[in-house]
């Protein structure tokens, strides 16, 4: 394996996201307003580290169960059993768990609250058991997965703010965990939505392998209309959060308009002029950009 095939392999840009996430927050949100954290930067690191190292370990446990619905949906991109074994992607899987679950053990004694490695316990048994099974039952697999990108994003909260809140300073910290918790519920619904896209674009290897994905389910036709009306409310949503945003902050306002609103509107009739496989992946991809503006939105506030 190269080391080109590796990053794919460990997908590299969803850990650049990832990566960026876990910075604005704690460099943009929490040290700009000066609120009080238990993390110092090196151990803020470690936290996006283990971060990352749980996520790959999703990615990687999931190409291993995933081989035989790749060869029909994605044989160009097919990495286990072709550029690395089985064994060898296995034994990665078991690497980057353990430094993950390693960390986030280590972590949690450091900030004093030993219960908080349960997040970690149970992000890496959500992810194994979806690989394994839960992808196969209807939207569930789906909704596991948008609640794991949930639940990444409320970390920083969890682990540097909530370790050192009183009653002295709630009231500040109470705001960015909000803040945090919008994007989080904006996060969830997002990654639910390209889920579901790209189930439509997997439906033959779906169905070679008995998964009953919503559009195996339910038709193309019923899961466009589905996510049209999920898009819908989700727009609905970031459309009144601008608003209230216009007095306060006018040019995180406007951001959120152009950039986050427009784009999902167009992302709506996108998806229904989308027929072919390369047309579903490209309106799955118009969602992903539309994710890293609508974190960029942090930039702004």
């Amino acid at each position: 394996m190269t080391p080109k095939d590796f990053l794919n392999f460990i997908r590299w840009k969803n850990v650049l996201i990832i990566t960026l996430i876990m910075l604005l927050i704690k460099f943009v949100l929490f040290e700009r307003f000066e609120l009080s954290m238990a993390l110092d930067r090196y151990h803020y690191a470690l936290l996006t580290l283990s971060t990352l190292c749980v996520a790959i370990a999703g990615y990687i446990i999931n190409d291993i169960y995933d081989t035989k619905a790749d060869k029909i949906n994605k044989p160009h991109r097919l990495f286990v059993g072709k550029k690395i074994t089985r064994e060898s992607a296995y034994n990665l899987f078991i690497a980057f768990n353990s430094a993950g679950l390693l960390i986030g053990m280590y972590l949690s004694y450091h900030v004093g609250h030993t219960s908080y490695f349960i997040i970690y316990v149970i992000t890496s048994l959500l992810l194994y058991q979806y690989a394994k099974y839960l992808k196969k039952k209807f939207l569930l697999g789906n909704v596991l997965v948008s609640f794991v990108v949930f639940l990444s994003i409320l970390l920083p909260v969890v682990f540097d703010l909530l370790p050192v809140t009183s009653e002295l300073n709630e009231r500040e910290q109470m705001v960015a965990f909000r803040l945090v918790s919008l994007f989080a519920i904006f996060g969830f619904f997002m990654t639910l939505v390209r889920e579901i896209v790209k189930d439509m674009e997997d439906v033959k290897g779906d169905l070679a392998i008995n998964v009953r994905s919503l559009p195996v389910v339910l038709g193309t036709g019923r899961t466009k209309a589905i996510l049209t009306a999920t898009t819908a409310l989700l727009l609905l949503a970031v459309g009144y959060f601008a608003y209230l945003l216009i007095e306060l902050e006018p040019y995180a306002s406007a951001y959120l308009s152009i950039f986050v609103a427009v784009p999902l509107l167009y992302f709506i009739f996108d998806l229904w002029k989308a027929g072919d496989k390369k047309e579903l992946h490209r309106s799955s991809s118009i969602l992903k950009i539309i994710m890293l503006f609508g974190i960029l939105t942090l930039l702004l506030i």
